[in-house]
C-alpha cells in the first residue's frame, strides 16, 4: 500500500514540473535523477556518458516515460527516466522563448512598414529610422556574422528597421523571415541623416555603447546608424545600464550571439540538410570538434599541432568503451592532414574507445578570388556549422571562425566555452618560459572582442568601469590579439 502511495505522489509531483532536462534526438537512459523539493527547482543528474546536461522550462512532460521506481524518502526520489522523441526543436523553443516573441513580432512590423515604404500609394508621414550593417565580404567569413548579429541587437533596443548592405546573396546560405536587404530602400533614404556606431578598427563609439542611451537625442536626430565591423563590438552592450532590465528579461545568460544566431543565421534548408546527414552518419554519442587555423599566425609563430591530440586526451579522460567521433576543421589541406595523422597516432587503441575521425572534403587550397579565403562559402558554413554541433570544441587562438562556431549552435547553453589552443614562437625553448599559456578554456562560447582591449585602454574610466561590471570582460579581452 505504502509503495503505491509514493508512486502516486510521485507522479503528482512530476506532472507540475516546469524543468526538463532535453537532450538530442535520440533516446537513451538517465540514472540517478535525484529531485530534491517538490517545486522541483533544481534537478540533480548523472547521465550515462557523463556529459552535461542542460535545464529548460517544458510546460508537456508527456514525452516521458517512468521505467521504474526505485527508492523513495520524503521529498526525494531515485528513477531512472528514458526521454522519448523529445527533440532539439523543443529544447530550443523552451530556451529562448522570450527572444522568439521579440524576434517575431519583429518580423511582422518590418514586413509590414517595408510593405507601406514600397507602396507607391502609400501615405508615411516620415521614414522609418534603420541600422545599416556592412559585412566585409572582403575577410574571414567568421568576421561576417558578428556585425550582423550586433546590428539586430540595435535595431531591437532602439526599435529601428534592420538591412543587411551588400550581401546581397545572403539568401542562398540563409533563411530569410524578412527582406533585409538595404538595396530594396536604399533610394528612400538618399537625403537623410547618418551615423556610424562603429567603423572597423578606425571608430568604434563605446562609451554610448557601453553606458549611453541609443535612443537619446542625438542619436534620434540620425535616420540611419551603421554598423561596419569585423568585430563582436556590441558586447559591451550587456554592461549598459540602460538596457539591463531589458536583457533580464529577454537574455539572462549573456547568450546574445547564440539568441540572435540561432534566428536570424539559420542556413538555407539545401545547405542544413547536408549538415543533418553528415553529423547523422559520422557523430557518435559523444563528438569533438577540432578547427586548426595556422594562416593567421603573427611574428612567425607556429601552432603546434600536437597539442590538439593532447587536449582531446584529456577530454577523454576516463571514458571506456564509448563510440567518439573527432571532427576536424582546417585552413588547408595540408594543414588538416597533419591534424588527422597526429590524431591516428595518438589514438590508434585508447581504452577500448571507438574513435572516428572524421571530416568534410572540402578542397581547402582552393582559393576565394575576392576574400582569398580558402575553399567555398557554402563549404565553410558546413564545417563551422559541424563544429557548432560537437560537444566539446577545440580552437585556434585568434580565430573568428572557432568561436562564432562555438556560439552558433544550442551546445552554447553551457556555460563553458570552447578549449583554445596557444601559438608559439618555438616549440624548444618557448615552450619552457613559466608564463607561457599552451591551452586554456574559454569562460563563454561567445565571440571575441578584440577591440575589448583598446576599450579598457583608451576609454574613460567611468566606461571601463561600467564594462568590467560585465561578468564576461575577461572573456571578451583575451580571446585575440589587439588589431
Amino acid at each position: 500500500m505504502l509503495k503505491y502511495m509514493i508512486y502516486i505522489l510521485w507522479i503528482l509531483i512530476f506532472s507540475s514540473l516546469t524543468f526538463l532536462i532535453i537532450t538530442s534526438k535520440v533516446s537513451y537512459s538517465i540514472k540517478d535523477l535525484t529531485i530534491t523539493k517538490k517545486t522541483a527547482n533544481h534537478i540533480n543528474i548523472e547521465k550515462e556518458n557523463y556529459a552535461n546536461a542542460d535545464y529548460v522550462n517544458i510546460e508537456n512532460v508527456n514525452d516521458v516515460k517512468i521505467e521504474n521506481l526505485d527508492k523513495a524518502t520524503n521529498h526525494t526520489f531515485i528513477v531512472n527516466v528514458t526521454l522519448e522523441n523529445v527533440g532539439m526543436k523543443k529544447y530550443l523553443e523552451a530556451k529562448y522563448s522570450e527572444f522568439d516573441i521579440v524576434y517575431n513580432e519583429y518580423v511582422k512590423k518590418h514586413n509590414r512598414i517595408v510593405a507601406e515604404l514600397l507602396n507607391p500609394s502609400s501615405n508615411l508621414s516620415e521614414l522609418p529610422k534603420v541600422v545599416v550593417v556592412i559585412p566585409d565580404m572582403k575577410t574571414g567569413y567568421g568576421n561576417r556574422l558578428p556585425g550582423i548579429v550586433c546590428g539586430f541587437l540595435y535595431s531591437l533596443i532602439t526599435d529601428r528597421l534592420f538591412f543587411i548592405w551588400g550581401y546581397n546573396n545572403f539568401e542562398d546560405y540563409y533563411e530569410k523571415d524578412f527582406n533585409h536587404n538595404w538595396n530594396v530602400v536604399i533610394n528612400l533614404y538618399k537625403n537623410t541623416t547618418y551615423r556610424y556606431m562603429h567603423y572597423l578598427n578606425q571608430y568604434n563609439d563605446f562609451q554610448l555603447v557601453t553606458r549611453g542611451n541609443l535612443s537619446n537625442e542625438d542619436i534620434s536626430s540620425h535616420d540611419i546608424l551603421y554598423v561596419y565591423t569585423w568585430d563582436y563590438a556590441c558586447a559591451p552592450i550587456t554592461s549598459n545600464p540602460h538596457y539591463k532590465k531589458w536583457f533580464d528579461k529577454i537574455i539572462p545568460d549573456y547568450k546574445v550571439f547564440t539568441t540572435i544566431s540561432l534566428k536570424l543565421l539559420r542556413l538555407h534548408p539545401n545547405i542544413n540538410k547536408q549538415i543533418e546527414t553528415f553529423a547523422e552518419k559520422n557523430f557518435s554519442n559523444y563528438a569533438i570538434g577540432i578547427h586548426l587555423r595556422e594562416k593567421k599566425l603573427l611574428d612567425g609563430m607556429i601552432i603546434p599541432v600536437g597539442h590538439y591530440s593532447e587536449v582531446v586526451n584529456m577530454l577523454i579522460i576516463g571514458m571506456k568503451n564509448m563510440n567518439i567521433s573527432i571532427f576536424v576543421a582546417a585552413d588547408s589541406n595540408n594543414g588538416r592532414t597533419k591534424l588527422i595523422n597526429s590524431l591516428r597516432k595518438a589514438f590508434n587503441h585508447h581504452n577500448n574507445n571507438s574513435i572516428n575521425i572524421v571530416y568534410t572534403e572540402e578542397n581547402l587550397d582552393s582559393v576565394n578570388p575576392v576574400s582569398l579565403n580558402p575553399g567555398s562559402e557554402v563549404g565553410a558554413l558546413i564545417d563551422m556549422k559541424l563544429l557548432s554541433l560537437c560537444d566539446d570544441l577545440v580552437i585556434t587562438y585568434s580565430s573568428s571562425f572557432g568561436f562564432i562556431a562555438a556560439g552558433w549552435s544550442q551546445k552554447a547553453s553551457r556555460q563553458r566555452g570552447p578549449f583554445v589552443i596557444m601559438p608559439v614562437k618555438d616549440l624548444d625553448s618557448d615552450l619552457w618560459l613559466v608564463d607561457k599559456i599552451w591551452m586554456w578554456g574559454a569562460m563563454s562560447s561567445e565571440p571575441c572582442m578584440y577591440l575589448s582591449k583598446e576599450l579598457i585602454e583608451n576609454e574613460d574610466e567611468e566606461t571601463v568601469k561600467t564594462f568590467k561590471t560585465n561578468p564576461l570582460w575577461m572573456h571578451f579581452s583575451q580571446c585575440h590579439w589587439y588589431a
